[in-house]
């Protein structure tokens, strides 16, 4: 629309009026209003009062009216704030137009004719208006008007349209996540009906979400052995029912996540993301187990877009919200992981001797003695070795030839180190031993170290001599024998 400086003031509008009424014979425009004539449509306006200035206020009104009848907008209070700010800009146009008799203010409009009759009996003044409009601007007036007021219909329509459409497809996701940006358009105070469009909207993704689950390998436990490779990849199918029956689901954004040993010795998860090809499938090259024991693989649905568009629902529908969320929240699946050490099958010769405070030799064997019984209940061969404790602080390869020579045959590991008793107080009527260690294993074909760890205990106990060797037999049985339980290959 091209606009130009404010017209002329009201007052000398009805000065010019005034002086055009000469003549009391009405012409013929105002009586029959011109017919479109393929280049202008025309529009009139009339009306009267006792004061003039009302009666072309009034006739201005009424050409204004015949020009958004013809138009057809109907404003309503759902109407969009930027539908109704254009109308009024384009109103106001109009309205400088007919007041200033501008023909640059509105591309093809212009006012042709203006016309004031007064009754000399009753004083009644008539306005009548003549105005043309270029059909061809008109017209795009028209269009560009009746997109604004369609816009905020299609935010719902259009992407719920679309989710229909890849819900006919199999394409539940995408679905989804067009009938939620169709909550969110619906969600918006101008919409009407935005309750039931929502409504509508929210169990349509629900229902896409719904039917979707997952299939973990062969369904069963996994099992795998410290330190082994496994075979073959992990296949994660994820799939959804729906009238047609189960069928795969492509694209789908998979977080699978295994267990791991984290560097402070717990088990923690790793997570990976992962796209299900055509037919529905993932597959997960899982690492090595690094631990021993019970774990869990944990496939989840990735829906993080969904969820931060559910974010932008306005106020008013958090039911609808919540039940959604939740839905989504349930599109998990677990196996449990188990792994298991070989470790146990393999001889292994231990010789680890114990420190009084000063760091004196101690004949205990205690803390040998704990981690012999920790390994031994659980399957292994243990053979104790009686070394100089002189080659603990000599070179590894001299320790490791001393032990070749003596351990009996078929003995492939050493585990070997020295523990200390690092304080001794009394408190409350006990004392209180506080011990650390430090113990490595090696494969004695190699010499490749396959375990080394440091650890500590405190144990209390009714005399010295028995919290001594219960800190150091603890420190062997429960610190280092559960760890190596589960750490070593």
């Amino acid at each position: 629309m091209k606009k130009i400086l404010p017209g002329l003031p009201l007052v000398v509008l009805v000065v010019l009026f005034v002086s055009c009424a000469t003549s009391p014979k009405l012409p013929q425009w105002a009586l029959s209003p011109p017919s479109p004539d393929g280049t202008y449509t025309y529009f009139t306006g009339s009306a009267s009062s006792g004061d003039p200035a009302t009666a072309i206020g009034d006739a201005t009104d009424r050409l204004i009216a015949g020009i958004m009848q013809y138009i057809g907008v109907d404003v309503r209070v759902s109407t969009s704030a930027t539908a109704r700010a254009s109308l009024d800009s384009y109103s106001a146009d109009l309205r400088q137009t007919v007041e200033t008799e501008s023909n640059n203010r509105l591309a093809g409009f212009q006012v042709t004719q203006k016309h004031l009759a007064k009754e000399p009996k009753t004083g009644i003044t008539t306005a009548y208006i003549l105005a043309r409009y270029e059909t061809r601007e008109l017209e795009n007036e028209k269009n560009r008007i009746a997109a604004l007021f369609k816009e905020r219909a299609d935010a719902v329509a259009k992407p719920e349209a679309e989710g229909d459409a890849f819900a006919a497809e199999g394409r539940a996701l995408d679905a989804a996540n067009r009938y939620i940006e169709a909550m969110v358009a619906a969600s918006g105070a101008e919409v009407e009906n935005a309750a039931i469009k929502l409504e509508r909207n929210a169990n349509k993704a629900r229902a896409q979400i719904a039917g979707i689950g997952f299939v973990i390998g062969d369904g069963k436990s996994l099992h795998g052995s410290l330190g082994k490779a496994f075979s073959e990849p992990l296949a994660v199918q994820v799939s959804r029912v729906d009238s047609l029956g189960r069928r795969p689901l492509p694209g789908a954004t998979l977080m699978i996540g295994y267990t791991r040993k984290l560097p402070n010795g717990q088990l923690g998860t790793k997570t990976a993301s992962f796209i299900s090809d055509a037919s529905g499938y993932a597959y997960l090259d899982l690492p090595a187990p690094d631990f021993v024991g019970r774990g869990k693989i944990l496939v989840q649905l990735n829906l993080s877009s969904s969820m931060d568009l559910l974010d932008k629902v306005g106020s008013g529908f958090e039911p609808q919200v919540a039940a959604l969320e939740d839905e989504i929240r349930t599109k998990y699946a677990e196996l449990p992981y188990i792994a298991a050490s070989g470790a146990s099958e393999i001889p292994i010769a231990l010789y680890i001797i114990d420190k009084d405070e000063n760091g004196q030799f101690m004949n205990l064997n205690a803390t040998q003695s704990g981690l012999s019984e920790a390994l031994v209940k659980e399957g292994f061969s243990v053979r104790s070795l009686n070394l100089d404790p002189e080659l603990l602080a000599g070179s590894k390869d001299r320790l490791l030839a001393q032990a070749r020579a003596m351990v009996p045959e078929g003995t492939l590991r050493l585990a070997y180190g020295s523990a200390k008793i690092d304080s001794v107080r009394k408190e409350s009527g006990l004392f209180l031993a506080s011990a650390s260690a430090t113990i490595t294993i090696v494969d004695l074909r190699t010499g490749d170290t396959l375990y080394a760890a440091d650890k500590s205990r405190q144990v209390l106990a009714s005399d010295e001599a028995s919290a001594k060797r219960s800190a150091l037999r603890e420190l062997g049985a429960l610190s280092f024998g559960k760890d190596i339980l589960a750490s070593l290959p």
